[in-house]
């Protein structure tokens, strides 16, 4: 019977003297019974001193079994030689008698034990050890033994402590130990494992019999992470992007290939550029240019707006005016650095309107388009909308100075401005006049099915208004430009059906989108593609093409003159 963990810790209390006799008197193995303390002084002293001192009752024993020996039967004497091998076996310092009992208990039994040996299952361990036991003597020992160790799984610390328990003294103990070692520090790392501590164990244990599978799940989790990086460029944490770079889990060119970044974007990563600071100040008194046709960008926080104004910024065909009043000119100059810097701006916040002048020229055309390209407030429309117990909502509350601009004399064009990644619940954060933070919980249907109810309310901001359509921006998630345009209009009919039924009666009822039966019309929109560390490579595609579906329902100035031929020249 196996000690106890107390009475082990008992027996090691003890004197080595001792212990000594308790190992002469069978009642502790040495050394399987004390392997847990076998890093211990005491452990090594009763090693070394019974490396060669055999036990005074298997001396007494084995004189009394060479007494015997010439008259006993061999059923008997067999019998008797198996107990002392069994009984004394596990002494070290017993070890001549014992081999003198085997050779003995061998030599009386090798005929039955051939015939024995036959029938043994060379495929089971149990059949295997069952013939040991039998055959403690066994001429087949080391075939056992090297036979167990084959057919036991290695994997498992309960079958290789088997092994040992078996064979304390066998050919393979050494490689057993190191397995269990192995397993334990393979156990540590598996368990939530991750790339660097990965990358750290297939370096540090070359000789490790799970590399195999330290290898296959490394290479499992450089998958999920690039993937992470592809989901989510603009978000992934870039001090962890440089210690995957630093511990050479990743290379640049790997990023490249993998189309996470590019040769640019990538240098860009290890550049600070400081970027101006984008200021959204207040101005409750705006002044809109008069003649010319508001184009409006509506949506929720992050939804987009700011980089759909960017790339329209960008467009060929079109010039704005930084020269103006207000603040307009300064925040076009302040994205257009951006955009040529391949960094997307972040997340604009508070009460702000941007009001940004500026003219479209068609190629060969003698028409230009006058428009103001106006974005709206998300945050704070969005916020006013979660925090209004009334639930009435108004044109101020989509910025300070909305209204005013809204109800201007001008032509509108209006682009309800969707996030395609934007499904879920959006929080939303607020800081009121005490500096105290309000956060809501809203989503964007919701917000956005609001901000075409209110335009119902608005009559007078209806009757001017010559259309009024989607965009879906952040194109570039939703597969290749063949593929967009159709994955884009199955997510909006399925997230804003009701909406789209309420556009199509005001459209009706106010002669809006006369160019396309009073319906709104879907349009896909992408900055280009998007990198690591939110950079992007422009792409005017997409702008170029909202240009010019921008001036095919904005009202045209026929202009002739010095500066219409210039710009004849440029096109």
């Amino acid at each position: 019977m196996a000690l106890t963990e107390t009475q082990l810790n008992m027996v090691m209390s003890q004197s080595v003297d001792q212990i000594k006799k308790y190992i002469s008197q069978g009642l502790v193995k040495f050394p399987q019974d004390l392997l847990k303390y076998k890093d211990t002084p005491k452990f090594k002293a009763i090693e070394n001193e019974l490396q060669n001192i055999p036990s005074p009752e298997a001396i007494t024993r084995w004189k009394e079994i060479e007494a015997m020996a010439a008259s006993g039967d061999t059923s008997t004497m067999a019998a008797i030689l198996n107990e002392f091998i069994s009984r004394y076996g596990n002494y070290p310092g017993n070890a001549d008698m014992v081999e003198k009992a085997r050779k003995k208990y061998q030599a009386l039994t090798a005929d039955v034990e051939h015939n024995d040996w036959d029938a043994v299952d060379q495929n089971s361990i149990s059949s295997l050890l069952t013939h040991r036991r039998k055959y403690p003597s066994t001429s087949h020992e080391t075939e056992i033994d090297n036979r167990v160790w084959e057919l036991t799984d290695t994997n498992s610390a309960v079958l290789i402590n088997r092994y040992l328990t078996e064979f304390p003294n066998g050919m393979h103990c050494i490689e057993a130990r190191e397995m269990l070692k192995s397993q334990e520090l393979w156990k540590g790392v598996s368990t939530d494992a991750d790339l660097v501590t990965l990358s750290d164990y297939i370096s540090e244990e070359p000789q490790s019999p799970f590399i195999p599978k330290a290898t296959e799940l490394f290479y499992e989790l450089k998958r999920s992470e690039i993937q992470k990086m592809k989901e989510k460029p603009g978000s992934y944490k870039l001090d962890f992007l440089k210690l995957l770079l630093d511990e050479e889990i990743f290379t640049k060119e790997e990023l490249i290939y993998e189309g996470v970044c590019t040769e640019n974007t990538y240098k860009k990563l290890n550049e600070k550029i400081e970027l101006p600071v984008i200021e959204q100040p207040e101005n409750s008194n705006p002044q809109i240019a008069k003649g010319a046709t508001d184009v409006f960008l509506f949506g929720i926080p992050s939804s987009g707006k700011t980089c759909v104004l960017m790339g329209l910024l960008g467009s060929r065909h079109f010039s704005y005016n930084n020269a103006t009043s207000g603040l307009g000119g300064t925040y076009a100059d302040n994205l257009t650095i951006y955009r040529r810097n391949n960094k997307a701006p972040g997340r604009t916040f508070g009460n702000f309107v941007a009001q940004i002048q500026g003219t479209v020229y068609r190629d060969n055309s003698e028409v230009n388009y006058p428009i103001n390209l106006i974005e709206m407030s998300g945050e704070e429309f969005a916020m006013k909308i979660a925090l209004n117990p009334e639930n009435e909502v108004k044109f101020e509350d989509m910025g300070t100075g909305a209204t005013r601009i809204l109800t201007s004399d001008n032509r509108k064009i209006i682009f309800i401005v969707i996030d395609p990644t934007a499904n879920g619940l959006i929080k939303l954060s607020s800081t009121t006049k005490d500096g105290s933070t309000i956060t809501r919980i809203v989503e964007q249907d919701i917000v956005i099915s609001k901000m075409v109810n209110m335009l119902v309310e608005n009559k007078d901001v209806l009757k001017r208004t010559n259309a009024i359509h989607f965009i879906l921006t952040k194109a570039d998630t939703l597969g290749t430009r063949e593929e967009r345009d159709a994955i884009a209009v199955e997510r909006i009919k399925s997230l804003y059906g009701n909406t789209i039924r309420t556009l199509r009666e005001i459209c009706n009822k106010y002669s809006i989108n006369n160019s396309t039966d009073n319906q709104p019309s879907l349009f896909t929109f992408s900055l280009g593609s998007f990198y690591l560390g939110d950079l992007f490579e422009y792409d005017a595609y997409d702008a170029d093409k909202l240009m010019n579906i921008i001036t095919s329902m904005a009202q045209g100035e026929k202009v002739q003159g010095f500066f219409n031929n210039i710009q004849k020249i440029f096109n």
